[in-house]
């Protein structure tokens, strides 16, 4: 009888023990493995220490991964699968985004903090039942310039066509602002589709690029190029702006009188993120309203965060070019998504600025600016 126990006894151990092993087994599979958090966004937009502090709290690593031109976000996305998490992305990508599957739904039981996000920016045209992103910064497109090298400009977009600064103005690089900016200089709707409002923007940049040498770089570029003085008027981020301002009391920036584009950059998740769980982790993380504060207060940009306000910096909300009042705001537009017939007219109106841009013969301001050097 003894025998008998001491057999059951051990077959029963042994039955115990491999339940147990095969128990943690299976905990291990639902336990994630992948320890970062992989994030493509633009550069030096997300204080430091809030991403260190989420790495405490949460035990992932992020991974900040940069790009310099928003059409950088769909390329990258389906040329590189698998190496992205979180994606910052403009309001002008998300649609189609989400249309070639390269975003993936965000499930809202996941996030605790969306409900910090103020109503003024959710439901937007290009989302609107912010099923693939959430707001995260908005900002407008303004002129800096240099007031050590020029006068105050007259308050117009019309400036960055003035022969007074010739070789010396630069435009962000991109189609949708670039035309869209040459529109608002003539009293046009910036997301027309009138092929001769399109047209016509086109040309006066064409125009700009030979008689007084304009010029096109990234938002990179743009910060280089006023820091150096090589560049001594630019449409620029409202944010940028304000940062190169602290770095040099020369650089000065307004929004013109006839408004300013609205942007918004989002939060989204790649449809092949690695880390789904983390990804919403690091989302609702910066949805809480200290992190959002910090991250407002370091970028210098507006927030979609209304619960952050009363923790941002006083300075930073009484500025009125970061955070225009009322009759200013009046006047500033958001862009839309452009369709199908619109897309293509701005791909043949601005392929007319790179071609303008391209048999310009070469002169020392093109290289300073990338450089980073200049005068």
């Amino acid at each position: 009888m003894r025998n008998s126990i001491f057999i059951i006894l051990i077959v029963g151990a042994f039955c115990l023990q491999s339940c147990k092993k095969d128990s943690s087994v299976n905990l291990d599979e639902v336990k994630p493995t992948n320890r970062s958090v992989k994030l493509l966004s633009w550069s030096e937009y997300f204080d430091p220490q809030v991403i260190e502090q989420f790495t405490k709290d949460t035990g992932f690593d992020v991974d900040y991964i940069t790009y310099e031109d928003p059409d950088e976000v769909e390329a990258r996305l389906a040329s590189e699968p698998g190496k992205f998490d979180v994606v910052i992305a403009d309001d002008l990508s998300i649609s189609r985004l989400s249309e070639l599957r390269l975003i993936q739904s965000i499930d809202d039981k996941l996030l605790q903090n969306s409900s910090n996000i103020s109503d003024e920016y959710v439901g937007k045209k290009f989302d609107p039942t912010n099923d693939y992103s959430l707001p995260y910064m908005w900002g407008t497109t303004l002129i800096a310039y240099r007031s050590d090298k020029i006068e105050q400009p007259e308050k117009t977009w019309k400036s960055l066509w003035n022969k007074k600064y010739k070789d010396r103005v630069m435009l962000i690089d991109d189609r949708v602002e670039g035309l869209g900016i040459s529109m608002l200089s003539n009293g046009l709707p910036i997301n027309s589709s009138i092929p001769e409002h399109i047209e016509s923007a086109s040309a006066q940049i064409v125009d700009g690029v030979e008689k007084i040498g304009l010029r096109v770089g990234s938002d990179a570029d743009v910060r280089a190029g006023l820091l150096s003085g090589d560049v001594w008027i630019a449409s620029c981020y409202s944010g940028d702006a304000a940062m190169i301002a602290l770095e040099n009391e020369n650089i000065q920036f307004f929004i013109p009188d006839e408004g300013a584009p609205l942007w918004m950059d989002n939060f989204s998740i790649a449809s092949d993120s690695t880390n789904v769980s983390g990804a919403h982790q690091f989302v609702d993380y910066m949805l809480r309203k200290d992190s959002a504060a910090k991250n407002a207060n370091f970028t210098w940009y507006g927030t979609t965060n209304s619960g952050a306000l009363s923790l941002i910096d006083k300075e930073l909300l009484e500025d009125e070019t970061i955070n225009p009042p009322e009759s200013v705001r009046s006047l500033c537009q958001f862009y839309f998504a452009p369709d199908g017939d619109r897309d293509v007219l701005l791909n043949k109106a601005w392929g007319k600025v790179v071609d303008a841009i391209r048999s310009k013969p070469k002169s020392k301001y093109d290289t300073e600016v990338a450089s980073g050097s200049g005068q």
